[in-house]
Protein backbone atom coordinates (compact mmCIF):
# COMPACT_ATOMS: atom_id res chain seq x y z
CA UNK A 1 0.00 0.00 0.00
CA UNK A 2 1.12 3.40 -1.02
CA UNK A 3 1.84 5.79 1.79
CA UNK A 4 4.07 8.31 0.86
CA UNK A 5 4.64 10.83 -2.66
CA UNK A 6 8.06 12.46 -2.60
CA UNK A 7 8.67 15.02 -5.82
CA UNK A 8 11.71 16.25 -7.12
CA UNK A 9 11.12 20.55 -7.05
CA UNK A 10 12.61 21.98 -10.01
CA UNK A 11 10.36 21.19 -13.15
CA UNK A 12 8.06 18.69 -11.19
CA UNK A 13 6.68 21.09 -8.56
CA UNK A 14 8.07 24.48 -9.84
CA UNK A 15 9.48 25.56 -13.32
CA UNK A 16 12.71 25.18 -13.35
CA UNK A 17 13.76 28.40 -15.56
CA UNK A 18 11.86 30.35 -12.14
CA UNK A 19 15.04 29.34 -9.71
CA UNK A 20 17.93 29.71 -12.36
CA UNK A 21 21.00 30.11 -10.67
CA UNK A 22 19.65 32.61 -7.90
CA UNK A 23 19.32 30.93 -4.07
CA UNK A 24 16.00 29.74 -3.53
CA UNK A 25 15.36 32.82 -1.05
CA UNK A 26 15.59 35.47 -4.06
CA UNK A 27 13.30 34.00 -6.05
CA UNK A 28 9.35 33.79 -6.62
CA UNK A 29 8.62 30.37 -7.91
CA UNK A 30 6.56 29.45 -10.82
CA UNK A 31 3.86 26.23 -9.97
CA UNK A 32 3.75 24.04 -12.75
CA UNK A 33 0.42 23.46 -14.31
CA UNK A 34 -2.11 22.03 -12.02
CA UNK A 35 -0.27 21.71 -8.75
CA UNK A 36 -2.49 23.09 -6.01
CA UNK A 37 -5.50 20.66 -7.50
CA UNK A 38 -2.92 17.62 -7.20
CA UNK A 39 -1.19 18.16 -3.56
CA UNK A 40 -4.51 19.40 -2.69
CA UNK A 41 -6.07 15.92 -3.89
CA UNK A 42 -3.18 13.74 -2.72
CA UNK A 43 -3.49 15.24 0.62
CA UNK A 44 -6.83 14.77 0.92
CA UNK A 45 -6.19 11.09 0.38
CA UNK A 46 -4.14 10.95 3.71
CA UNK A 47 -0.85 10.56 1.39
CA UNK A 48 1.95 11.67 3.55
CA UNK A 49 3.88 14.15 0.56
CA UNK A 50 7.64 15.03 0.31
CA UNK A 51 10.53 16.84 -1.63
CA UNK A 52 13.71 15.21 -2.82
CA UNK A 53 15.59 17.60 -4.62
CA UNK A 54 19.48 18.31 -4.85
CA UNK A 55 20.17 22.09 -4.39
CA UNK A 56 23.36 23.78 -4.56
CA UNK A 57 23.66 25.76 -1.46
CA UNK A 58 19.70 25.84 -0.31
CA UNK A 59 18.73 23.90 2.42
CA UNK A 60 15.42 22.64 3.77
CA UNK A 61 14.18 26.23 4.98
CA UNK A 62 14.89 27.86 2.37
CA UNK A 63 13.17 25.60 0.82
CA UNK A 64 10.24 25.98 2.59
CA UNK A 65 9.94 29.38 2.47
CA UNK A 66 10.38 30.05 -1.25
CA UNK A 67 7.27 27.29 -1.08
CA UNK A 68 5.51 29.47 1.36
CA UNK A 69 5.83 32.28 -1.05
CA UNK A 70 3.62 30.09 -3.77
CA UNK A 71 1.17 29.10 -0.57
CA UNK A 72 2.26 25.52 -0.86
CA UNK A 73 4.96 24.99 2.10
CA UNK A 74 1.91 23.75 4.10
CA UNK A 75 1.29 20.38 1.59
CA UNK A 76 4.89 18.97 2.79
CA UNK A 77 5.54 16.81 5.60
CA UNK A 78 9.60 16.73 4.80
CA UNK A 79 12.12 18.45 2.25
CA UNK A 80 15.07 16.92 2.12
CA UNK A 81 17.67 18.46 0.10
CA UNK A 82 21.17 17.87 -1.16
CA UNK A 83 22.88 20.10 0.76
CA UNK A 84 21.38 18.94 3.88
CA UNK A 85 22.20 15.36 3.46
CA UNK A 86 25.19 15.98 1.70
CA UNK A 87 24.78 13.68 -0.54
CA UNK A 88 23.16 14.02 -4.73
CA UNK A 89 20.31 11.96 -6.66
CA UNK A 90 20.12 9.41 -7.28
CA UNK A 91 22.65 8.53 -4.10
CA UNK A 92 20.32 6.32 -2.44
CA UNK A 93 21.20 7.98 1.11
CA UNK A 94 19.36 11.09 0.14
CA UNK A 95 16.25 8.97 -0.45
CA UNK A 96 16.54 7.01 2.73
CA UNK A 97 16.67 10.35 4.59
CA UNK A 98 13.72 11.01 2.90
CA UNK A 99 11.98 7.52 3.73
CA UNK A 100 13.38 7.96 7.41
CA UNK A 101 12.17 11.78 8.04
CA UNK A 102 8.01 10.67 7.19
CA UNK A 103 8.67 6.34 8.45
CA UNK A 104 7.83 4.81 5.20
CA UNK A 105 9.51 2.00 3.43
CA UNK A 106 10.61 2.01 0.24
CA UNK A 107 8.04 0.09 -1.40
CA UNK A 108 5.11 2.44 0.35
CA UNK A 109 6.32 5.78 -1.67
CA UNK A 110 6.28 7.06 -5.12
CA UNK A 111 9.22 9.07 -6.69
CA UNK A 112 7.60 12.05 -9.35
CA UNK A 113 10.17 13.49 -10.92
CA UNK A 114 11.33 15.00 -14.44
CA UNK A 115 14.63 13.20 -14.59
CA UNK A 116 15.79 9.48 -15.66
CA UNK A 117 19.11 9.55 -13.87
CA UNK A 118 18.35 11.22 -10.92
CA UNK A 119 14.41 10.70 -9.73
CA UNK A 120 13.82 7.62 -11.31
CA UNK A 121 17.31 5.39 -11.42
CA UNK A 122 17.64 6.37 -7.51
CA UNK A 123 14.17 5.87 -6.54
CA UNK A 124 14.04 2.54 -8.27
CA UNK A 125 17.35 1.68 -6.70
CA UNK A 126 16.27 1.60 -2.74
CA UNK A 127 12.69 -0.16 -4.17
CA UNK A 128 10.82 3.19 -4.30
CA UNK A 129 7.55 2.82 -7.12
CA UNK A 130 8.69 5.98 -9.39
CA UNK A 131 7.06 8.55 -11.80
CA UNK A 132 8.47 10.09 -14.43
CA UNK A 133 6.97 13.45 -14.96
CA UNK A 134 7.27 15.97 -18.03
CA UNK A 135 4.92 18.41 -18.47
CA UNK A 136 7.26 20.24 -21.11
CA UNK A 137 10.00 19.83 -24.11
CA UNK A 138 13.03 19.69 -21.87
Amino acid sequence: MIRAVFFDLGDTLVVEESVGAKHLSEVILEKVPCLDEVLTELKNRGYKLGIITNTVTSREEHVRMALRRIDVEKYFDAIVTSVDVGFNKPDEKIFLAALKAVNVKPEETVMVGNRISADIVGGNRIGMKTILYKWNER
